[in-house]
């Protein structure tokens, strides 16, 4: 008797805890939808195959808008940048893509000295356990110290390991992003219209230590050889930066410089430098290194320009 009532508890508990994590699954993914889940389901569900992929951190994702890239190459893009990503993240956004689409014929990977730290980003990379069935991230995410099996067993259990920010996120209703002028578009979301604006957590990334992790090189240079193995093309960018900005006098930029030109000359890659183009004054920054929505209308065909120039045999694939 006992054993039985011990049985029908843990199954109401069981039922219970899974009834409220389906409901935190659902606010959850509502709250940060247009930031992570939209861009993920596109990655992992989606079934359309891009000419052109972007890969990188938030320089990509808030800076290079498919939009215009697709409006002056007459191909069909996609912006798989995420916020904060390092070598690793970027690696794992490549793999999962070429196991689920064709290869694109080309992929963009835009460079960032913040992308050789340790950042361990996929410790906060909270949105990726919802998607453990597929086995690169679940592989990844158990390295990042997750028990993967467990949350695939009991899924409302994944909750326990997020920080304090992202659980208390589920319960504060965040602004709606404003909508204008192709400004939400394939994985590209910027909100900051005409003026230089004081950087909120949009942009934020903890930089723990300005040196080069390693691991780092290793990934990266994976990431170009799983590319180029599929026939994919790679284009190296190094996107726009205010003139004054401080991080130019920092010894790990032309450390990663030098560390991004051995790669590109190892693998036979072109590089294009926006970095210190003219044509992005202030007017166009929200902070240093970050692009508000008009300046990246200008990067973003100025970019285009480039890749019709230097890959004129691309030829548009059926949407």
């Amino acid at each position: 008797m006992y054993l039985k009532k011990i049985l029908i508890v843990c199954c109401i508990t069981w039922l219970a805890a899974s009834l409220t994590g389906m409901l935190l699954d659902n606010m959850y993914k509502k709250r940060w939808l247009q930031l992570y889940f939209a861009k993920t389901d596109e990655l992992i569900k989606g079934n359309t195959n891009y000419d052109i992929i972007f890969l990188g951190n938030s320089r990509v994702h808030f800076g290079i808008n498919p939009y215009y890239i697709d409006s002056v190459t007459k191909l069909n893009s996609y912006n798989f940048g995420t916020g904060g990503a390092d070598a690793e993240d970027i690696m794992v956004t490549s793999d999962v893509y070429l196991q689920k689409h064709a290869a694109p014929k080309l992929a963009v990977i835009s460079l960032d000295a913040g992308m050789l730290f340790e950042n361990t980003i996929l410790k906060t990379r909270f949105h990726y356990l919802f998607y453990l069935q597929n086995d690169t991230v679940n592989k990844h995410m158990q390295r990042a110290g997750f028990p993967t099996d467990m949350i695939k067993i009991f899924p409302f259990t994944k909750y326990s390991f997020f920080d304090e920010y992202n659980r208390t996120s589920l319960f504060v209703r965040g602004k709606p992003y404003p909508v204008f002028d192709h400004n939400i578009y394939r994985g590209f979301l910027n909100i900051h219209q005409f003026t230089k604006t004081t950087v909120d957590g949009l942009y934020n990334t903890e930089k723990k230590a300005m040196k080069v992790w390693d691991p780092a090189l290793i990934y990266l240079q994976q990431t170009v050889m799983e590319l180029q193995k599929k026939g994919c093309d790679i284009l190296f960018v190094y996107p726009p930066e205010r003139i004054p900005s401080p991080n130019r006098k920092e010894p790990i930029t032309a450390k990663a410089a030098s560390i991004f030109s051995n790669i590109a000359i190892k693998n036979h890659l072109q590089i294009i430098h926006f970095e210190s183009d003219l044509n992005f004054t202030d007017d166009y920054f929200v902070d240093d290194i970050h692009l508000n929505e008009p300046g990246t209308r200008i990067y973003s065909r100025q970019l285009a320009d480039s890749i019709a120039r230097l890959y004129p045999n691309l030829r548009q694939s059926p949407l």
